[in-house]
């Protein structure tokens, strides 16, 4: 049994807009735009965490396929389908010399196909493996495997299969990198002892173990190793305790890692539980060190803090880039909303936007529209139609923005 090493949380501790830097693709301004598409949903607060999971190393065997040698293939099959049980009725029955059948039978055991008689050694049993090959006509050879499981922490339940993808960043526990940002995620901690023999058998045994990144074919898994890992993540708190999840596993949001924080009402405690500094000094303050002190700070029915700016703010040679109005910077886990009231500077910045989303390697027009009206809704314009964005695109004089839209055609 082992815990994961507890930790400190940073105090204080501002995200830029656009995420925590290396280790989460997955920025919180993203996570916010998509959560404010929910209109449902009232957020409060976000909170990028080190999620904790234990990363384990597991042995097991698996059944290789290989071409039968042809002396094999017939002892084998004499023994199952024949039933003929020692070497001398083999010898016979096949006309071979006894030689050259005791050396294929010691190969037989040797492989586990064949097993003799408790009682009699001189006797020949078919093993279960050896009945499959028979059966299925190759070869099949028991060798052995590692594989790496991912269990989480709190829980022990296994991470499905998606977060097996090399997109998804998982961070051993102490790794160090110089200049990160790893402290502008807080530590989650569990108590709980992992136990985890049981937790390799529970994953072994299920019908489903495919998806959790335990192929079929592997038998027998018992652990060998294990360490301390964390996921990054964000934790949207909403009204009502409800907890929304993002991470680099999922398109938008995280359902998986959401199930988990309803299994461990401690996340969800911890989270509601922690005071703040008063969101309005915190943008009043944020504000004017940015040069911003002409914004209009006001808090919506919705909850969103939002400081409304000149429209000559926005633009490609103001203060602010346009992929900042409507977006959100996250600082000491609340959020503000940069804004615009001029509908047309709005709605540049959503065509602006379309460019940089066409960009995103592989991406289909699909998605890519899907995309572009998730921004134009949060930015309240209509949504720009396709030969809009490209004459868009041509007047911009970007040649490669113009040939990214046009490959999406």
């Amino acid at each position: 049994m082992s815990r994961p090493p507890a930790g400190a949380a940073p105090a204080g501790s501002a995200a830029p807009a656009g995420g925590a830097g290396d280790w989460l693709l997955f920025p919180a301004f993203r996570a916010l735009e998509l959560t404010m598409a929910m209109p449902e949903i009232r957020p409060l607060r976000i909170f990028s965490v080190r999620w904790p999971l234990w990363q384990v190393e597991v042995q097991a065997t698996f059944e290789d396929s290989q071409p039968f040698d042809v002396v094999d293939h017939y002892l084998l099959r004499g023994v199952v389908e024949g039933r003929l049980q020692t070497q001398d009725e083999l010898a016979r029955f096949f006309g071979l010399s006894g030689s050259l059948v005791a050396r294929g039978i010691e190969h037989l055991l040797h492989i586990g196909h064949l097993q003799r008689d408790g009682r009699d050694a001189g006797v020949l049993w078919p093993t279960e493996l050896g009945g499959a090959s028979v059966r299925d006509g190759v070869r099949y050879v028991l060798k052995e495997s590692r594989q790496l499981l991912l269990f989480d922490a709190f829980t022990h339940r296994p991470f499905p299969r998606a977060y097996y993808d090399g997109s998804v960043r998982i961070v051993p526990d102490g790794e160090g990198n110089p200049g990160d940002r790893r402290d502008r995620f807080r530590p989650l901690t569990s108590p709980r002892p992992f136990e985890f023999d049981d937790a390799v058998r529970a994953v072994g045994s299920r019908p489903d173990r495919d998806r959790f990144n335990v192929p079929r074919r592997l038998r027998n898994l018992h652990p060998v190793s294990n360490a301390p890992a964390w996921l990054p993540a964000h934790l949207v708190l909403a009204d009502g305790a409800t907890v929304l999840a993002f991470t680099q596993a999922a398109q938008d949001r995280d359902r998986f890692l959401e199930e988990l924080c309803r299994h461990a009402p401690q996340v969800v405690h911890t989270l509601v539980g922690e005071r703040g500094a008063e969101p309005r000094q915190i943008w009043v303050e944020w504000l004017r060190a940015q040069g911003l002190g002409q914004a209009v700070l006001t808090n919506l029915p919705n909850g969103v803090w939002r400081a409304t700016l000149p429209s000559q703010t926005f633009g490609p040679a103001a203060r602010q880039p346009y992929y900042r109005l409507g977006s959100f910077q996250v600082k000491d886990t609340y959020f503000l909303q940069l804004w615009c009231d001029d509908e047309q500077t709005r709605a540049t910045a959503v065509r602006s936007r379309a460019l940089a989303i066409s960009r995103r390697y592989g991406l289909g027009r699909a998605e890519f529209e899907d995309s572009v009206a998730t921004v134009a809704n949060l930015l309240e314009v209509l949504v720009p139609t396709f030969d809009e964005l490209l004459e868009y695109a041509a007047e911009s004089g970007t040649p490669a923005q113009l040939r990214a839209l046009e490959a999406l055609r």
